[in-house]
């Protein structure tokens, strides 16, 4: 392990592998970031047989975040600054700079770096007129900035932006100056699912975004070895999961912590449980049901979480039903596991 660190930081290693572990930086980076003092998130995750990456913006304070496959861009509305792309601070950008960006006439005036626009600025069309007023990183507005009908001047978008694309909140207008929508955008798209069906034919690529509500998954999904962590915490308005037998095998942390909204958590027989081949004694897996003031019901099938170490449920103090396993089978739930029961509970049937 030490010999491949060094070749790794040395830069000798191999595309692929080096590829991979920028990859877990930036989810790292993403992961603390959204431990903040986050407040709203528009967010798409994906969990590529490596590790979760989200596309999509969250807001704490006046900053915005941008998170992408391959940036994440920290910027300050308030101060029209941008703070950090990748976890490095932008301390050489210039600022107030005329770049002519082609022999059109196109220009960009604001921060610039290495040449290209790198920060907050105006974009010029060849006819002088303004296009753009936000962030930009080369040819992609990212963050936060407007948009404008370039033949009357009149603002077209004012918002979050991702990627190029209108993400997060944002008011789009008419030719007039009129609202004609004022609210959350996700990829372009004002109209979301709040609800997504997991089936076995297409588990291969989950998205799972900041706005769903419900989640069900059924039987036999998610049960390859690319499936270590299920962290649900950035589904905010999740209100009810649903997962159905035998997924889930190879997941060594399910965390469920913080999710004001949620409300019922249903889980069927032999989930979560590590084939026997390949769970040593050692090992350490987690289930965090914790901070989660909604939630009357967690019922859990038997042989769910078998191997499982940790199970810690607390401050749910609205939980009514909790039902693990079955009284008239064995069931092996959790059997690796002490169970202590934390805060008050207004319980109905355990």
């Amino acid at each position: 392990m030490l010999e491949a660190a060094e070749r790794i930081e040395s830069g000798m290693c191999s595309p692929v592998l080096a590829n991979l572990v920028k990859r877990f930086q930036k989810h790292v980076l993403c992961e603390n970031l959204l431990k903040g003092e986050v407040g709203c998130c528009c967010l798409v995750s994906h969990y590529p047989h490596f590790c979760w990456f989200h596309n999509g913006i969250a807001e704490a304070s006046s900053r915005v975040i941008e998170m992408s496959e391959e940036l994440v861009i920290e910027a300050d509305i308030r101060l029209k600054e941008l703070l950090r792309v990748n976890g490095e601070e932008m301390k050489a950008i210039q600022h107030n700079v005329v770049l002519d960006l082609n022999d059109d006439g196109e220009r960009w005036e604001g921060d610039v770096l290495d040449n290209q626009p790198y920060g907050w600025g105006v974009l010029y069309d060849s006819e002088n007129r303004m296009v753009y007023e936000g962030f930009r990183i080369g040819e992609v507005n990212v963050c936060y900035g407007r948009s404008y009908y370039t033949d009357v001047g009149v603002v077209e978008y004012e918002g979050e932006i991702c990627e190029g694309k209108r993400w997060g909140r944002g008011v789009q207008y008419d030719r007039n100056g009129n609202t004609v929508y004022d609210g959350e955008w996700m990829n372009h798209e004002r109209e979301m699912e709040k609800r997504v069906e997991i089936q076995k034919e297409v588990d291969d690529h989950v998205l799972f975004h900041t706005l769903l509500e419900e989640v069900i998954v059924s039987d036999r999904c998610c049960d390859g070895i690319e499936w270590k962590v299920l962290r649900l915490s950035f589904l905010f308005n999740l209100r009810e999961l649903r997962v159905g037998d035998e997924c889930f095998w190879y997941v060594e942390e399910v965390e469920a912590v913080g999710l004001k909204k949620l409300e019922r958590v249903v889980i069927g027989k032999n989930c979560f449980r590590k084939r026997r081949i390949t769970w040593n004694r050692n090992e350490r897996l987690f289930f965090w049901l914790k901070n989660c003031p909604a939630i009357k019901e967690l019922r859990i099938g038997r042989g769910s979480f078998q191997y499982y170490t940790v199970c810690e449920i607390e401050d749910d103090d609205c939980l009514e039903v909790a039902e693990i396993g079955s009284v008239r089978e064995s069931s092996c739930n959790f059997s690796c596991a002490s169970l202590e029961l934390k805060s008050v509970f207004a319980w109905r049937a355990l």
